[in-house]
């Protein structure tokens, strides 16, 4: 069997807002913070702006993008996440406090497809990958199965070579992690997977059989904003970034959102579209849809 007639499936696993206990970094709400509208918001138009456009433009389509949800998130805001990424096969998986998201992303995986083997990256709901990302992963894990390496233990591919992009600037850095979060775990489908979230991103390399992709040029970006947990510059700038982030004509400078009643809604004038995402927020406590650019 030639290695593009193999039974591989693809995947792209998305935390989104899954109950995992984080808090935002400048959040001061109480309760499930994954379930703040402000919070909420904020995060659709990040997810829109940055990592739904990344997915659609990749060079190499044919993979799903599972997003996890707290089962408890209302349907229609999970209907519009999932729109946002036009042209590839999104699916929601739902998941309730206490499971864990790697054990439904897992089982999903397994009533979803037959193939023999899977492999699943990780991407963070606020980040972006370089057009020819999932071409990478198909690359290596199709060499790798080919070697009989996957069937004898999960293979980890590490994706060393990125880029961060700071909201606020405008400025790319060279961002170069050999144990970023940009990972991908390519295993035997069966009920015992390991799963790309088994173990922290800087222990997989440890735990598996592991490759380190090479690339011309970054592979991923992170999205610096005011709202992300690891909100620090890393490395050195660039002048030209090895691939722009965002959609086109979504980069207004903008200031703070001057409503002192809605304190939260701070945060989310620091965002690239949180000159109408304040106005999401109102819709959002109203019940009425939000409004996206496309």
């Amino acid at each position: 069997m030639s290695l593009r007639g193999m039974e591989l499936k693809k995947y792209i696993a998305i935390r989104y807002n899954a109950p995992t206990g984080f808090k935002p970094s400048r959040w001061k709400g109480t309760g499930r913070a994954n379930l703040d509208p402000v919070w909420l918001v904020e995060r659709l138009a990040l997810f829109d702006t940055y990592c739904a456009p990344s997915l659609e433009n990749q060079s190499m389509r044919d993979f799903t993008v599972l997003v996890a949800f707290d089962a408890d998130t209302h349907e229609n805001y999970i209907r519009m996440v999932c729109d946002c990424v036009a042209g590839i096969d999104v699916r929601p998986v739902l998941v309730r406090p206490g499971e864990g998201h790697n054990e439904r992303f897992n089982a999903f995986i397994q009533a979803d497809t037959d193939a023999a083997f899977v492999c699943v990256a990780r991407l963070d709901s606020d980040d972006a990958l370089a057009p020819g990302f999932m071409e990478r992963v198909d690359h290596y894990a199709r060499r790798e199965i080919g070697k009989g390496a996957v069937s004898e233990q999960p293979l980890y591919i590490a994706f060393p070579q990125g880029q961060n992009f700071d909201v606020a600037t405008g400025r790319y850095i060279q961002h170069d992690y050999v144990t970023s979060a940009f990972g991908a775990l390519v295993e035997t489908r069966s009920p015992t997977m390991k799963g790309v979230y088994s173990d922290h991103h800087q222990e997989m390399s440890a735990r598996y059989n592991t490759v380190v992709a090479s690339a011309h040029g970054a592979l991923w970006c992170i999205v610096v904003h005011d709202n992300n947990a690891a909100n620090v510059l890393r490395g050195k700038p660039i002048d030209t970034p090895s691939f722009t982030v965002g959609r086109t004509g979504v980069f207004p400078k903008l200031s703070a959102v001057p409503d002192a009643k809605v304190d939260a809604a701070l945060l989310v004038g620091r965002t690239a579209k949180a000159s109408r995402t304040l106005g999401n927020l109102m819709r959002f406590i109203s019940g009425q849809p939000l409004i996206l650019s496309k």
